[in-house]
């Protein structure tokens, strides 16, 4: 019994051996057939998925159409008369039949009142003494009197074309030689003081186009242009003063009104434009762009350059010709290539 045992042990051992070599190569076949049939399946499967369809947006566009742009600052200030004029008295006595009122117009020669002579008064008044003391002289005496002030006093003239700013006397009083009656404004030397932001000045040039509102006058608009720019700012050092102006008869004639002054900056007046909703600034490349439609349907993200930009329009000045569709809905969720559904705006 030993022997034999002995005998079969070298036998079991190589048995042993023999399993686990098969063992080590049976193993990975078996492994790399299974994995081939799911690599084999899982092709088969995808083959037989539909491709998911493209996204497409419904979106808004507008035409970039050829029209007039022009940019505007718009100022604040007040009216200001460059030419003052004084009636004055051209003798000593008593003013008669003043009726002149402030915002009166009057014109050059128009007699507005007269200046009774003192000594006339003085004259006038005596006759009545006169009738008394000797009524047979006194006719002759108020003939004297008459003759000398047959036109009622020294008329009272107008130098020159204005309007009353401010009535100075009443009729019936006395006046100097030479006092003055009223003060008034040449019309024409009238222009506006408008005060320019530090930050806007640089943008203004004198002879460029304005307008001038008030409302003194509503409703009306006055053409008008920069004349002039203050070598000097305002006393808080935030603005500079700019003479407006009026170019034509449609003016005011007060000083010291409240106006407002629409200056254009710039202007293009075959300009393409389109709405500033379709309008992308790149804040990393500090540009612009848009997205257009192509004839393919799909959006196209287009560098552009911004030029003058007035209300809900903007200039472009590059890259869109007229007619080209631009995209004005959809935000940062348009995509340059995403397919699209577009209504177009109606302007």
């Amino acid at each position: 019994m030993t022997g034999s045992s002995v005998r079969r042990g070298p036998l079991r051992a190589s048995v042993n051996s023999a399993a686990i070599i098969v063992a080590a190569i049976v193993l990975p076949l078996m492994m790399a057939f299974a994995i081939g049939g799911c690599r084999s399946g899982g092709a088969s499967n995808s083959d037989d998925t539909p491709a998911p369809s493209a996204v497409t947006m419904a979106v808004s566009a507008a035409k970039a159409v050829v029209a007039p742009m022009r940019r505007k600052i718009r100022l604040l200030g007040t009216t200001v008369a460059t030419r003052h004029l004084q009636i004055r008295a051209p003798a000593a006595g008593r003013v008669l039949g003043f009726n002149l009122q402030n915002g009166d117009r009057v014109r050059r020669g128009q007699v507005i009142a007269h200046i009774l002579n003192r000594e006339v008064e003085a004259a006038t008044n005596g006759l009545a003494v006169a009738q008394q003391v000797d009524p047979g002289e006194a006719p002759a005496l108020a003939q004297s009197v008459k003759r000398y002030n047959h036109v009622g006093g020294i008329a009272v003239a107008v130098p020159e074309d204005g309007i009353v700013a401010q009535r100075l006397v009443s009729a019936g009083q006395m006046v100097n030689d030479m006092e003055p009656m009223a003060d008034l404004i040449d019309p024409r030397s009238i222009y506006v003081e408008a005060a320019v932001p530090i930050d806007e000045l640089a943008q203004l040039r004198p002879g460029m186009d304005a307008t001038v509102t008030s409302p003194m006058l509503p409703a009306v608009v006055m053409p008008a242009r920069v004349a002039a720019l203050a070598p000097n700012l305002s006393p808080n050092g935030a603005t500079s003063p700019a003479r407006i102006e009026f170019t034509s008869d449609a003016r005011i004639t007060q000083a010291g009104a409240p106006v407002e002054v629409s200056i254009t900056i710039a202007s293009a007046p075959d300009a393409i434009v389109i709405p500033t909703a379709a309008l992308f600034e790149d804040a990393v490349h500090n540009s612009y762009y848009v997205f257009v439609v192509g004839a393919d349907g799909h959006a196209h993200r287009t560098p552009i350059t911004a030029g003058i930009r007035s209300g809900n329009l903007v200039q472009v000045t590059s890259r869109l010709k007229p007619g080209d569709l631009v995209i004005t809905s959809g935000g940062y969720a348009l995509a340059d290539g995403l397919k699209v559904t577009v209504t177009v705006a109606s302007r």
